[in-house]
C-alpha cells in the first residue's frame, strides 16, 4: 500500500469512526426518549439519524481497509477492531430501538382497532344501523 493509499484509508477510517460515534450518541438519546415516552421528540431526531446512517454507509463503502495486510501495524489493527466493535454497538442499539418501536406501534394499532369499529368495506353495511327514511351509503 502506498503512502497516499494509506492516507486515504486513514481518512476514511476516521470519517467512519466519527460518524459511528455521532450515530451511537443519537441512538442513546433515542433510547432515552423511548423510555420517557417522548414520541414527538423522536420525530425531530429522524432526519439527523437518516443523514448519519447514510453518511456512515457511504464512508464504509469507500473504506477499503484490509485488516490482514502484512504492512498494517498492530496499532492500526487495534484501531480497526475498535471501529468494528463500535459499529456492532451501533447496529445492536439501532435494532433494539427498532424492535421497541415496532412493538409500540403494534400495541397502538391493536388499541385503535378495539376503539374504532370497522365501518368501511363490506362489514360496514352490517355495522351501521338501519335508519328509517334515510339512505346511507358507505361507498366513497
Amino acid at each position: 500500500m502506498t503512502h497516499d493509499q494509506q492516507c486515504v484509508t486513514d481518512h476514511e477510517a476516521h470519517a467512519v469512526r466519527i460518524t459511528a460515534e455521532q450515530l451511537l450518541e443519537l441512538l442513546q438519546q433515542e433510547t432515552r426518549l423511548l423510555a420517557e415516552g417522548d414520541h414527538a421528540a423522536l420525530l425531530e431526531f429522524l432526519p439527523e439519524k437518516e443523514a448519519l446512517a447514510r453518511r456512515l454507509s457511504e464512508s464504509l463503502r469507500r473504506l477499503r481497509y484490509a485488516e490482514a495486510r502484512p504492512e498494517t501495524s498492530a496499532r492500526d489493527r487495534a484501531a480497526w477492531v475498535d471501529l468494528k466493535e463500535k459499529l456492532r454497538r451501533v447496529e445492536a442499539l439501532n435494532d433494539a430501538n427498532g424492535r421497541y418501536i415496532a412493538d409500540l406501534l403494534l400495541v397502538y394499532r391493536e388499541l385503535l382497532s378495539m376503539m374504532v369499529p370497522q365501518t368501511y368495506g363490506h362489514a360496514a353495511q352490517k355495522a351501521l344501523p338501519a335508519l328509517k327514511g334515510c339512505g346511507l351509503s358507505t361507498e366513497a
